[in-house]
């Protein structure tokens, strides 16, 4: 998986679950990869996206932010599949 897509699940696994922690269990990474993998996504995008509280919560631009990577996260899906489909198509699948 691309750095960029790890970086948006990262996010939304965050707001998804409220926690750092959480999150670092759905994606079997350890909170501190997690907090990384935002911090750095928040440098790319130039702002920042969740407040770091207790539940954790989008800011006003990671509300923003949250609907186009839900989409962005649907549409990866969406290709992962037909990628494999593909795959088993041309005979290059296992």
């Amino acid at each position: 998986m691309h750095s960029g897509f790890k970086k948006i699940n990262a996010f939304l696994s965050v707001i998804d679950t409220g926690s750092f922690e959480e999150a670092a269990r759905q994606l079997y990474i350890t909170p501190s990869a997690v907090s990384l993998r935002l911090s750095s996504l928040e440098r790319e995008v130039g702002e920042i996206l969740v407040v770091r509280r207790r539940p954790c919560v989008p800011t006003e631009k990671g509300k923003i932010f949250y609907q186009h990577a839900q989409q962005l996260r649907l549409v990866k899906t969406q290709m992962d599949s037909d990628f494999a489909r593909s795959a088993l198509w041309t005979g290059y699948g296992w």
